[in-house]
């Protein structure tokens, strides 16, 4: 196999979709940080998804004996989004689920989080599976992006909700 070599090109337009999916749920944090309990957590997410924005923005593409590698999330990027999901993780008091920061890397990926099914959810969180199903294809097929702010916000929501409810993630 033929050595791993960084060729100079564009950032690709997952890339530069990842950051802005990141700086739109840094702003979404922050909109919520007056009053909350928890204003500290929120600040700790806003930081690691702005560092992971920039990692996005300057990140280069993998590139292999001249082929670019399109879906590889870059490390730049990917590593502050692995600390927000541990934070997350760490202190659900907070109540941002760390199924919200798949959403970031989704345009790489292709991947979110499976919502577990709550033992006791029946229709209500049936209900609640299915609105954020709705809101994540909906956000995987959106250019737009106020619509994709919007998106991110309802999803951040809905999560927020199916945490609350005692919902878990499964990766």
């Amino acid at each position: 196999m033929a050595a791993t070599t960084a060729a100079r090109t564009a950032t690709p337009y997952a890339y530069r979709q990842c950051a802005a999916r990141a700086r739109d749920l840094a702003d979404i944090l922050r909109a919520r940080l007056d009053g909350h309990p928890h204003r500290s957590e929120l600040l700790v997410f806003i930081g690691h998804l702005h560092t992971a924005a920039e990692g996005f923005e300057t990140a280069e593409p993998l590139v292999m004996d001249g082929v670019t590698i399109p879906n590889v999330t870059p490390s730049e990027g990917h590593l502050p989004l692995l600390m927000a999901v541990t934070h997350a993780a760490d202190h659900p008091e907070a109540g941002i689920s760390e199924a919200v920061f798949a959403y970031v890397t989704a345009p790489v990926t292709r991947r979110t989080y499976r919502l577990e099914p709550q033992a006791s959810g029946g229709r209500e969180d049936a209900e609640l599976r299915t609105r954020i199903a709705l809101a994540e294809h909906d956000l995987a097929t959106e250019g737009d992006p106020t619509t994709r702010y919007a998106l991110l916000a309802t999803l951040v929501q809905l999560h927020g909700d199916h945490l609350a409810r005692g919902g878990e993630v499964a990766a």
